[in-house]
């Protein structure tokens, strides 16, 4: 099978084996070199991550030593030393520290002066109709600037009420009702104590008198009091 055999001379068909031959080398030659080339494009591109962006080429593990930042030098870290002392705030004029007295402990409320205290008359509503129960409220209030304690037991709070020119007494809360006791309360700055009462519309007397009459429809004037303390008037009207 090596002889060729056919109707054309043996030297043609030699040469047609050699081109043949030829072909198929220079075949195989062409895919190594192709084969070669991917392998060699694919090492050299760049290390891509799986979820930033595309262009991002892996960063080596740690950097060149010419990177790295130089170790301070000793002046370096003297003037850091010196630049972290104390600020200005801290440190008096002289150098030395500066120190704050402790604060003294604040003793039990002393008593209230008459100067502090202030002594208020309010009715609950400027008017009531005639027959209802006008609401009257007393406000002990501390007007100064510490708390202190003060005895407001019911025989000292009173409520009075007069004419509208203040000349005839007609009415007081103590008339019927002073119980005797002490009752010390310590009063905060600014924050009054509150009492407040019914009044029936009804005359009364020291000694509380049966004999009491309901006073007529007109204006009243409400005079809060505690002990010797009086307070300015506030006014109520009845109407009929």
């Amino acid at each position: 099978m090596i002889e060729p055999t056919g109707p054309l001379p043996p030297s043609v068909y030699w040469r047609r084996r050699a081109l043949a031959g030829g072909a198929c080398v220079v075949a195989v030659v062409l895919l190594a070199w192709i084969i070669g080339g991917l392998i060699g494009s694919a090492d050299e591109g760049p290390v891509r991550g799986t979820g930033g962006s595309p262009n991002l080429v892996a960063a080596p593990s740690s950097p060149p030593s010419s990177a790295r930042p130089a170790a301070p030098s000793s002046s370096a870290r003297a003037t850091a030393t010196a630049s972290s002392g104390p600020s200005p705030a801290t440190t008096a004029p002289s150098g030395r520290p500066t120190t704050r007295p402790a604060p003294v402990p604040a003793g039990p409320p002393k008593p209230c002066r008459d100067a502090v205290i202030r002594v208020v008359a309010q009715p609950g509503a400027p008017a009531y109709r005639m027959g209802e129960r006008p609401l009257l409220r007393l406000l002990v209030v501390n007007v100064g600037e510490v708390p202190c304690t003060r005895d407001v037991s019911r025989k000292l709070r009173e409520l009075l009420i007069t004419t509208a020119n203040g000349g005839k007494r007609l009415w007081s809360s103590n008339d019927c009702y002073a119980p005797a006791g002490v009752e010390k309360r310590t009063l905060a700055p600014g924050e009054p104590l509150r009492f407040s009462l019914n009044w029936a519309g009804r005359t009364s007397a020291p000694g509380c008198p049966v004999e009491r009459t309901r006073v007529e429809p007109g204006r009243y004037r409400v005079i809060g009091k505690l002990g010797d303390l009086t307070g300015p008037p506030a006014f109520l009207t009845l109407t009929p």
